[in-house]
């Protein structure tokens, strides 16, 4: 409560609790319950709580009253349902059923009010976007454990199952895929599964024309959500030259990089040499 002295009268102001923290999902998953909670304190001059009220855009859904009995109350309709709540004079949490409209931007409100006769005001608002995010990071497949210059390669990225399906895009050495114009985008996209969930692959083929003794694939699976979700997988490929593959007749990856430090470390030696021979 604030007191301000304005002609010779006091006038009294009186002032809201401060709601320190609201918590609410940025991503919902319309299977499951959605948690929000509202944490507010009192300051040491404020009027007692009034009330609690939650909202979902311009309806309100739950309110805790601590002067009344019962203190809660629910307002469900066919769209918005709260299955329970718990609600304290610091917070006030709540468990809402979510629609199954994906990719759905809904706001959620806390509202905290202070006794009369003013009846101060604060609230916070924040938004949840109805999704089921990639729980794990994409599979990349098919990669080998070495390949030599010029040869071809296919590899495959995969997604768990997620809702809205997620766009894949290849990353090549830090750089976007190259396709043609006309592929608009080439990611796969599977049926849905018994949750309504679909998985998205996408396969790279390419030819490797680097020369440094490796080459570095990426890929990105996002999500069109709002904001967007995206998770993502890197693989690393050994590559040799032709006549490196003495070395690795077996094919094994270990054997790759054993031979690809023995000629890098031959190629120090005789630099090394050089320079001394110049001197």
């Amino acid at each position: 409560m604030t007191v301000l002295l304005v002609l010779g009268f006091f006038v009294v102001i009186a002032t809201a609790h401060n709601i320190t923290f609201l918590e609410v999902p940025r991503y919902g998953d319309p299977h499951r319950e959605a948690n929000l909670v509202c944490h507010y304190v009192n300051e040491k001059d404020d009027p007692p709580l009034h009330s609690v009220k939650w909202y979902r855009g311009r309806d309100e859904i739950f309110r805790y009253t601590p002067g009344q009995q019962p203190p809660t109350r629910t307002f469900n309709t066919t769209v918005e349902r709260v299955t329970r709540g718990s609600c304290n004079l610091h917070s006030c949490s709540v468990s809402v059923v979510l629609p199954r409209i994906y990719n759905t931007r809904l706001s959620f409100t806390c509202e905290v009010s202070t006794e009369g006769p003013r009846f101060a005001v604060v609230k916070q608002v924040k938004n949840l976007t109805v999704a089921v995010t990639q729980k794990e990071d994409p599979v990349i497949t098919g990669v080998p454990g070495s390949i030599q210059l010029g040869e071809d390669i296919i590899v495959n990225c995969t997604t768990a199952p997620a809702m809205p399906p997620a766009n894949i895009a290849w990353y090549v050495d830090s750089k976007p895929e190259m396709t043609e114009p006309w592929m608009v985008n080439n990611t796969q996209v599977s049926g849905p599964n018994e949750f309504g969930l679909r998985s998205s692959w996408r396969s790279l083929r390419l030819r490797v024309a680097t020369a440094r003794g490796f080459l570095l694939l990426r890929c990105e699976a996002t999500q069109p959500t709002w904001p967007p979700y995206m998770r993502s997988t890197n693989a690393t490929i050994i590559v040799t030259s032709p006549h490196l593959s003495k070395f690795t007749a077996s094919g094994s990856q270990r054997s790759a990089i054993e031979a690809f430090l023995l000629i890098t470390c031959i190629v120090q030696l005789i630099s090394k040499y050089s320079a001394l021979s110049e001197i």
